[in-house]
């Protein structure tokens, strides 16, 4: 929190300003990370992170209140559409429900969490197999941390599952190409829109406040074995815990972060990026592609043209 902290915080604001980056509300889509979006996000966190409550919430105004006056305009609260302070993702899909936690009952429209419950006890059994040699595992996420070990086995990404999935987890492999894409044909926003890994952490491990690029992406994690005890989950601000074999679904796209200061032995998760079932279709129409990759003509098509 000193002044090279501070004077990065303040070329942040002023490149929010700047006319190159308000020029992506012309030259991208509300399917595409937008400049404006982005920086607020990564300011707004970055506050957050270094407990600037106050220098946060003038900030979050301060984008609500950004208008756009170009080519196509933006009014105050439509060119950054966030509703709330812990909800900041840069890529905004409109009319999707917004919960921290997806509680039980809603689990009709997320018929992936009942199965990995369902199929825990092989996720487990070729866990446990597969986590005996630690080059099973890579880094995950180095600059969310300073102390301790987060590492993964990523089994999905970008639309396709990788060697590891293929020849480490053959059985659980199976179940997913069952399960994955959770809506075909609808594009996808970013590369992971939806992802597949194991998440290992060890005891002492801090992760920092931090959020999703998309709020269309829900994060599924099972508790697969460890101190999930004294591991921690916040999400919202509202803490939470993993049981060996049940699922949390939450919405990645709220702050959140992750911690085993408490934990006498590694935690060992799997997660799982999933589609937020409220996405549809409708969401692509006139859009030619997303963040990801090309949206299909017979997709992108505006309304008015559908039916020439």
């Amino acid at each position: 929190d000193g002044p090279f902290v501070m004077a990065g915080l303040d070329f942040g604001r002023k490149l929010i300003r700047n006319s190159e980056c308000l020029a992506d509300f012309d030259n991208l889509n509300d399917m595409q990370c937008r400049c404006p979006m982005l920086y607020n996000k990564i300011l707004l966190l970055k506050m957050k992170n270094l407990n600037r409550t106050e220098d946060a919430q003038q900030l979050f105004q301060e984008a609500k209140a950004l208008a756009y006056d170009g080519v196509t305009p933006r009014q105050a609260g439509e060119a950054v559409p966030w509703t709330r302070m812990d909800h900041t993702p840069q890529i905004w899909l409109k009319g999707l429900r917004a919960m921290p936690v997806w509680p039980r009952d809603t689990w009709d429209t997320l018929p992936i969490c009942s199965k990995l419950e369902e199929h825990y006890p092989v996720i487990r059994k070729e866990f446990d197999e597969v986590s005996k040699n630690s080059n099973n595992f890579q880094d995950a996420y180095r600059f969310l941390y300073l102390n301790g070990t987060w590492d993964r086995i990523l089994l999905y990404h970008a639309k396709k599952f990788t060697p590891e999935c293929e020849e480490l987890f053959p059985e659980f492999c199976g179940l997913l190409k069952q399960w994955l894409p959770s809506k075909p044909g609808i594009p996808y926003v970013v590369d992971q829109n939806e992802q597949v890994m194991f998440l290992r952490m060890t005891a002492g491990t801090t992760v920092e406040t931090h959020s999703g690029p998309s709020n269309n992406i829900l994060n599924i994690h099972l508790g697969v074995s460890g101190d999930l005890p004294n591991a921690r989950l916040f999400v919202a601000g509202e803490e939470y815990k993993w049981e060996e074999g049940k699922v949390i679904a939450w919405d990645g796209s709220f702050d959140h972060s992750v911690d085993c200061v408490h934990c006498q032995s590694d935690r060992n998760v799997l997660l799982v990026r999933y589609m937020h079932p409220d996405t549809t279709t409708e969401h692509f129409r006139g859009v030619t592609r997303t963040q990801f990759e090309e949206v299909p003509e017979d997709l992108s098509q505006p309304p008015e043209t559908i039916y020439e």
